[in-house]
C-alpha cells in the first residue's frame, strides 16, 4: 500500500507557506528557477533531523512539519536577536547522517569535494558516522577483559593440572593412616593386657598425657612460629618489590597551574573557532538560497526587471553578475574549511594537553599510593616481628618443659624397668598422628573439589574469551571492513552508472583504499580510452561539471548504503542537477530511485519531460514568497 507524506512550510527559505504531498517512490519538484525548489527541499532535510533549514529573512519564526506514517514530525525555528534558534521534534536524531547521506544538495559535502578536486575528503566523508573514539575505548575495554579472562584461565588450568599430585597425596595419606589406625589398635590391645595396679597406670597416663600436651602446644606454636617468619619473607619481597615500582616511576615534567591554563586558552579558542564556523555557514546558505531560489532582495520579494544572469545585492541593493557571488560564496567555504581545519589541528593539541596533564596527575597518584602501601608493609613486617619475637620465647619455654617431663617420666620409680611409659607415649603418638592425617585427607579431598569446579569453570572461561576475542577482532577490524565496504560499493555502483548514463569517453572511474601504519587513504582513479581504445589514466579536474556531479552523488551513494541510512532516514532529497543532460539526469533518477522509500528530485520543467511519467510530479511556483 502506498504511503504519502504530507510537508507544511511556514516561512522557511524563500517559502512563505506551501503544503504538498510527496507520494512513495519519485516525486519530482518542477518549475523556473526562482520558485522555492530548493528551499522545500532544505525544509524537508530540516524535518527529517538536518540542518539544513534556515528562517525566511523577514520573519520571526517558521517551522517545517512532515507527516509521515500516522506521525507529525517538526522542525520549529525562533529568531533571538541576530541568532536563530531551532528546535521541535524532527524524523532522526542524527543530524548528520541527514546533512551527509540524505540532503544531496549542491552543498553536500561529497558533492563538494569531487567538484574541487579534493580526493583526501573521501575517506572522512564515508567514514564521518564512525565514533573512533568509542570505538578505540571499545577496544581497550576489551582487551582489558580478555587479560582478565586469561589470567583466570590460567589459574584454572594451574589448579587442574594439579589433580594427579593431589589424588598421589590422597592414596599416600589413606594408606598411612590404614597403617597407623591398625599400630593404634595394637598398642590399645597391649595395654589392656598389662597387669598392673591402677595407681601406676593412673600416673604413666597422666605423665603421657602431660608431655603429650607440652609437646601439641609446641607443635602448635612452632607451627604459628613458621607461618609468620614466611609471612615476614613475603612482606620483605613486596617490599622491595614496591620500592623497585616507586624508584622507577617517572612523573610527566608538566606544570599542573600552566598546563589548566593552556588548556583554557585553546577550548576558547576552539570555541571562538566553532561560532565563527556557525557564522560563515549561515551567510554561506543564506545566500546559496537566495540565488537559488531567486530571493534578490533581504525581505524576501523577486525582482523582475534585473537582467538575466545578475542578481540585486541583498545588502547594498546594487546589481552583480551571479557568477560573482558564486566565486565569493565558493571563496567564504573554503574560509570555512580552513578554520575547520585550524579548529580540527586545536582539538588535536587539546586532546594532547589534557592527556599529559591526565598523565602528571595519574603518575603523581600512583606515587602517592606506592608510598603508602610502602609504609603499610613496614608497619606489618614490623608487627610479625614483635609476634615472631614473641612466639621464639614460648617455644624455648615449652621445650624447656618438655625435657623436663621426659626427664620426670624417665626416673619414675614405678615404671622403672618397664615399657609401659613408652607404650602409654606411643599410643598418644599415634592418636595425634591419625588425627593429622584424618584432616590432610579432608584438606586433600577439599583441594580435590576445587580441582573439579576449577575444571567446570575453564570450559565456561574458554567460552567467553572465545568471544571477547571475536569482539576485539570485529572492532579491531570494523573501520576497515567499512572503509573496504565503501570502496567495492562505490566502484560497483559507479561503473553500472557510467555504463547506463552513456559516458562511452571514460573507461572507469574506481576508488583504491591504501593501506599504512598510521590509517589509510582513498584515491580516486579516472581511466579513459581513446578512439584507438587506448588506455590511459586521467585525473579529477580533467572530468566534465556533468561527469563530476555523477562522481559526486554516486559518493554520496556508497555512504548511504554502507551506513544503511535507509533504516533511519527514509527520504533523499537531490536537486541542481542542471549541469547533467535530461536523459541522463532520467536514468540516474531511475538508478536512486530503487534505494529510499521517498526520493524527491528538484527539476527544471525541460529535464523533467525525460523522466518516466509514472513519477509523480509537483509545479512548483504556488507557494507564496
Amino acid at each position: 500500500m502506498d504511503r504519502d507524506t504530507v510537508v507544511t512550510v511556514e516561512n522557511l527559505g524563500g517559502i512563505e507557506s506551501a503544503t504538498v504531498t510527496l507520494a512513495e517512490g519519485v516525486s519530482v519538484l518542477t518549475g523556473r528557477n526562482a520558485t522555492n525548489r530548493t528551499s522545500l527541499l532544505r525544509a524537508i532535510g530540516a524535518a527529517l533531523g538536518g540542518s539544513t533549514g534556515a528562517l525566511k529573512a523577514d520573519a520571526d519564526r517558521g517551522s517545517v512539519t512532515l507527516s509521515l506514517d500516522g506521525a507529525d514530525y517538526t522542525r520549529t525555528f525562533e529568531r533571538d536577536g541576530e541568532a536563530v534558534r531551532a528546535g521541535g521534534e524532527p524524523y532522526a536524531d542524527e543530524a548528520m547522517l541527514v546533512d551527509q547521506y540524505s540532503c544531496l544538495l549542491a552543498d553536500n559535502p561529497a558533492r563538494r569535494a569531487v567538484a574541487r578536486g579534493d580526493t583526501e575528503a573521501l575517506r572522512s566523508f564515508i567514514m564521518a558516522p564512525v565514533d573512533t573514539d568509542e570505538l578505540e575505548a571499545t577496544i581497550r575495554r576489551t582487551r582489558r577483559e580478555i587479560e582478565s579472562l586469561r589470567e583466570d584461565r590460567a589459574a584454572a588450568k594451574q589448579t587442574v593440572e594439579r589433580r594427579p599430585e593431589l589424588e598421589r597425596r590422597l592414596a599416600d595419606h589413606r594408606e598411612a593412616l590404614a597403617d597407623t589406625t591398625a599400630e593404634l589398635d595394637a598398642v590399645r590391645a597391649a595395654l589392656d593386657d598389662v597387669e598392673t595396679d591402677a595407681e601406676a597406670i593412673e600416673r604413666a597416663e597422666d605423665a603421657v598425657d602431660e608431655l603429650t600436651d607440652a609437646r601439641e602446644s609446641y607443635e602448635r606454636v612452632r607451627d604459628r612460629l613458621e607461618t609468620q617468619r614466611d609471612a615476614v619473607a613475603s612482606l620483605r619481597e613486596e617490599r622491595d618489590e614496591v620500592r623497585a615500582k616507586l624508584e622507577a616511576l617517572s612523573i610527566p615534567d608538566v606544570e599542573p597551574d600552566r598546563a589548566e591554563a593552556e588548556i583554557e586558552r585553546l577550548q576558547r579558542r576552539v570555541r571562538d573557532l566553532e561560532t565563527t564556523i556557525s557564522s560563515l555557514l549561515s551567510i554561506v546558505e543564506f545566500n546559496e538560497q537566495l540565488t537559488d531560489d531567486g530571493e534578490l532582495s533581504g525581505v524576501g520579494e523577486r525582482v523582475s526587471d534585473t537582467p538575466p544572469g545578475a542578481v540585486e545585492c541583498w545588502t547594498c541593493g546594487t546589481t552583480v553578475d551571479r557568477t560573482a557571488i558564486d566565486d565569493r560564496l565558493e571563496d567564504l567555504r573554503a574560509v570555512v574549511d580552513e578554520k575547520r581545519a585550524e579548529r580540527n589541528e586545536l582539538r588535536s593539541t587539546l586532546e594532547s594537553r589534557r592527556a599529559d596533564l591526565s598523565a602528571r596527575r595519574e603518575a603523581t597518584d600512583r606515587r602517592e599510593a606506592l608510598a603508602d602501601e610502602l609504609a603499610d608493609i613496614e608497619a606489618e613486617i614490623a608487627d610479625r616481628q614483635r609476634t615472631v619475637e614473641e612466639l621464639s620465647a614460648r617455644a624455648e619455654k615449652l621445650r624447656e618443659r618438655i625435657e623436663e617431663l621426659e626427664e620426670s617420666a624417665a626416673v619414675t620409680e614405678e615404671l622403672r624397668g618397664s615399657d609401659l611409659l613408652e607404650q602409654y607415649r606411643r599410643r598418644s603418638e599415634l592418636e595425634y598422628e591419625r588425627g593429622q592425617l584424618e584432616e590432610q585427607i579432608a584438606s586433600v579431598e577439599a583441594e580435590l573439589e576445587t580441582v573439579r569446579e576449577a575444571a567446570s569453570r575453564l570450559a565456561d572461561i574458554e567460552g567467553r574469551l572465545d568471544e571477547r576475542e571475536g569482539d576485539l577482532e570485529r572492532a579491531r577490524t570494523r573501520v576497515e571492513s567499512l572503509e573496504r565496504s565503501a570502496v567495492e560499493t562505490f566502484n560497483d555502483h559507479m561503473e553500472t552508472v557510467r555504463s547506463q548514463l552513456g559516458y562511452e569517453n571514460i573507461e572507469r572511474v574506481w576508488i583504491e583504499r591504501t593501506a599504512a601504519d598510521d590509517g589509510s587513504d582513498f584515491a580516486l582513479h579516472v581511466v579513459r580510452a581513446t578512439a584507438e581504445d587506448v588506455v590511459y589514466e586521467d585525473t579529477l579536474d580533467h572530468l566534465s561539471e556533468s561527469e563530476r556531479e555523477v562522481v559526486g552523488l554516486v559518493v554520496a551513494l556508497a555512504g548511504y548504503l554502507v551506513h544503511d541510512v535507509h533504516e533511519t532516514v527514509p527520504v533523499m532529497v537531490l536537486d541542481s542537477l542542471e549541469a547533467i543532460d535530461a536523459d541522463r539526469i532520467a536514468a540516474l533518477v531511475e538508478y536512486f530511485a530503487d534505494f529510499p522509500d521517498y526520493l524527491v528530485v528538484a527539476l527544471l520543467p525541460e529535464d523533467a519531460q525525460a523522466l518516466s511519467g509514472e513519477y509523480d510530479r509537483i509545479e512548483m511556483g504556488g507557494a507564496r514568497a
